[in-house]
């Protein structure tokens, strides 16, 4: 900025010079109403300066809400030690991924879901695709939000197909929360904010390049289709979930029988009826590797036996270290009694370890372990 005496000093001489009068001195601008020093910003008008206190009000008050949302989320009923769940509000009919806030007991995290329309790269690619995650995971928290990745596989059983899920964990972080507060519209800036971060990470994953290994094309899942994702998970068979008065809690089941310790037993209404499944959790002690060396993140699809009902899980995050990222594996074998669950045990063994993994059944924690094959990015510290 230049020295004001500059801007206001034009000296002036007394003398007078070959009989012509001194020149008289430049003017000087006078200062702008409401302004104090000239070429310097004067304070606004009252009706600005009003305006801008409200609205730093109101950034305030919205940061504030925020910041109380996963602490009131942690506090409604919830199935099985899964935490507490509040969606967030969407636009209807938009092609963005409807978010979960999940505040468990490892903090609150925004949860979206996209269907992978291809399945994962199988061989020697799936090193490349672990590399492309481990960048989206080192990401800085303040910038990427993103916390952790979940592949998810879910196999129904003799009828239908395989499904293929990517699963983002967002970081509920002060600086998503900052970012939310300054469009001043509570949780639907958050979920501005959030789908715009869940949305970089999903191009980032299915973009083609020459690196080889990604995901893609990427379908974000709305509310219904991730409601009815987790109620399928549980349920298997399950008819479409229809929109009842709670619709928060229509995927829940109706009973929950952890009495067993070889499985877990779950009742609530399929197609119209009761229906009661059975289900056995495990997890990948020993991971199969590829020709090149690295985990093949694919394998755990293929611990299901055929014809057999359940899900696999594949979690990544980041360790601490720079530059580490781990993993885990999990896989959920499904049944309609405990017989049937027995075999589907065996089965799932012997299919691990001809694929060289080995994988360790969480008895007597199979009604707590399920959540680590939901669309909810758990099991990994």
């Amino acid at each position: 900025m230049p020295d004001l005496c500059d801007t206001a000093n034009v000296a002036t001489h007394q003398q007078q010079t070959r009989g012509q009068a001194a020149r008289p001195p430049a003017a000087v601008p006078a200062p702008a109403r409401g302004t104090g020093t000239p070429g310097q910003p004067g304070p606004p008008p009252p009706a600005d300066l009003a305006a801008g206190l409200l609205g730093k009000v109101r950034v305030r008050r919205t940061r504030r809400a925020l910041r109380r949302l996963p602490g009131l989320t942690a506090r409604r009923p919830e199935p099985f030690g899964l935490g507490g769940m509040r969606w967030l509000p969407s636009s209807p009919g938009a092609l963005e991924p409807a978010l979960l806030l999940h505040a468990g007991a490892h903090g609150a995290d925004l949860i979206a879901v996209a269907e992978i329309a291809t399945s994962v790269l199988h061989g020697t690619d799936t090193r490349d695709l672990a590399a492309r995650l481990g960048e989206c995971l080192r990401v800085p928290p303040a910038a990427g939000t993103v916390r952790r990745i979940q592949l998810l596989y879910q196999v129904p059983g003799p009828v239908g197909r395989t499904r293929a899920y990517a699963v983002l964990a967002l970081n509920y972080h002060p600086a998503l929360i900052n970012r939310a507060a300054k469009l001043c519209q509570g949780e639907r800036g958050l979920a501005q904010v959030a789908t715009r971060a869940a949305q970089n990470v999903y191009t980032q994953l299915s973009r083609d390049d020459a690196t080889g290994g990604r995901l893609g094309p990427l379908v974000p899942l709305d509310r219904a289709a991730a409601t009815g994702l987790l109620g399928s998970l549980l349920l298997p068979g399950r008819g479409p979930l229809a929109g009842p008065r709670h619709a928060e809690t229509v995927w829940q089941p109706e009973e929950i029988d952890a009495r067993a310790p070889r499985g877990c037993a779950l009742t609530g209404s399929a197609a119209g009826r009761p229906s009661t499944w059975w289900h056995a959790t495990a997890w990948v002690k020993q991971w199969p590797r590829t020709l090149g060396g690295a985990i093949d993140l694919a394998a755990p699809a293929g611990f299901l036996p055929s014809g057999v009902s359940g899900s696999a899980s594949v979690l990544l995050g980041p360790t601490g270290r720079e530059g580490e990222v781990a993993a885990a594996g999990f896989v959920t074998v499904s049944a309609h009694d405990p017989h049937e669950l027995e075999l589907a045990r065996i089965g799932a063994h012997a299919a691990a370890e001809s694929g060289g993994a080995v994988i360790e059944f969480c008895d007597r924690r199979h009604h707590l372990a399920l959540a680590r094959t939901l669309p909810l990015a758990q099991g990994l510290r």
